[in-house]
């Protein structure tokens, strides 16, 4: 038995570090919406910060969906653990 497991190489790899980096920026937008507000457009910016947030959201959905398609995962997880979660959140949640 070797000691160490092999690490993705090549195109899965790429595809998790981009996956990991989308998240990291998903984390981001929603601080600045927590900080500043949702609907607030900073100076540097020329949307608002839920507008950001979104296109955000839809590059981390695109990763999901390229991480599908070379079957690191499959769509059928994803859709059971979201269901999970969302029973999970059903409890938990105090506002919703």
């Amino acid at each position: 038995m070797p000691d160490t497991i092999p690490l993705p190489e090549g195109l899965e790899r790429e595809l998790l570090i981009v996956l990991m980096e989308e998240c990291a920026e998903v984390q981001q937008q929603v601080s600045k919406i927590l900080r500043f507000g949702a609907h607030v457009t900073g100076t540097d910016q020329v949307r608002p910060n839920s507008e950001l947030l979104a296109a955000e959201v839809g590059d981390l959905t695109h990763m999901i969906q390229r991480c599908i398609e070379i079957g690191l995962f499959s769509a059928k997880d994803v859709e059971t653990a979201a269901e999970e979660k969302r029973t999970k959140l059903n409890r938990y949640l105090r506002f919703g």
